[in-house]
């Protein structure tokens, strides 16, 4: 019995079990030594080559991607802030019309008022209904003078008298002012945005269609939508609570990026020359387009 316990006693391992000190008991957890992440003086010269080269990469490419984001053009115009004169020597820029030259600018100077803009400056005059010059000549010449001959001849008559002549006279100044009231109905300056749009459109297919009347081409399109997201861009300034149209800005925003892309693959040379005439930036279509919300709401509110 006593010869068992002693091999038991002999296998057993010793735990020293130490007996808590005054100073031990006072150290704080806080005291311990923290984690470093420095790298050990063991480490090679291959691994510390390496670490270093990645982590200049890695600044390199923050750095790159800061100034990228700097330089980025906005989504919706398609240019970057500070290069505004890609659009405003754009050619569709040159074509479009807007309320102020259309309706013109009350100007004030001293003791006088004029009013400035294409109609005042003594331009072509322009017609709403997407009227051309023409149809406005016949309009005002030759429908005037039918209806008075009409009107001075009656019903089966054929001579000319004094009562005729008289009639003739009468019907002539009531054609006149017929004309009058006329030419004012089809004038631009009576029209509102949905007549200068028609009238913005008719010129954008006139300018950058390949064939007379060609609506359908890629850069038709690409141009008119430019042409509505300025339009509604300046509407969101004056009303920045409509949010119904916001989506459609990004809508139309997102759309012209579509058109753009397709008509790269059919041509880079029709794709470039496109760009240039609309004022667009080629980062502003190509990848991922994204109109942020941020800078969206910053625009309409002119911060």
């Amino acid at each position: 019995m006593l010869l068992r316990r002693a091999v038991q006693a002999v296998r057993t391992p010793l735990i020293f079990t130490p007996s808590p000190s005054p100073s031990s008991s006072s150290v704080s957890p806080a005291s311990t030594r923290a984690f470093s992440s420095t790298p050990s003086t063991s480490e090679s010269r291959a691994r510390r080559k390496t670490r270093l080269v990645r982590k200049a990469n890695l600044e390199k490419k923050s750095q790159l991607i800061r100034l990228s984001e700097q330089s980025r053009p906005d989504p919706v115009f398609g240019y970057a802030k500070g290069n505004e004169q890609l659009w405003e020597n754009s050619l569709l820029n040159k074509i479009l019309l807007n309320k102020d030259k259309v309706w013109g600018k009350i100007v004030k100077g001293e003791g006088e008022t004029r009013l400035e803009g294409e109609e005042a400056q003594g331009q072509q005059q322009l017609y709403n209904f997407g009227l051309d010059q023409e149809t406005a000549r016949e309009l005002s010449t030759v429908l005037p003078a039918t209806a008075a001959l009409r009107s001075t001849l009656g019903d089966g008559q054929t001579s000319v008298d004094s009562v005729m002549l008289n009639r003739f006279e009468q019907a002539t100044e009531l054609e006149e002012q017929k004309k009058e009231t006329l030419m004012r109905i089809i004038d631009l300056r009576n029209a509102d945005s949905k007549g200068i749009e028609v009238e913005n459109t008719r010129r954008i297919v006139e300018n950058f269609g390949r064939v007379p009347g060609d609506t359908a081409s890629p850069e038709v399109q690409a141009a008119i939508l430019t042409a509505r997201i300025h339009s509604l861009s300046s509407h969101l300034v004056s009303s920045p609570r409509d949010v119904q149209n916001r989506q459609a800005l990004r809508q139309l925003v997102s759309k012209r990026a579509k058109i753009l892309k397709y008509l790269r693959t059919l041509s880079v040379t029709r794709y470039e020359e496109c760009l240039e005439k609309i004022g667009v930036e080629s980062r502003a279509v190509e990848g991922e387009v994204i109109v942020r919300k941020e800078e969206l709401r910053s625009f309409i509110r002119g911060q």
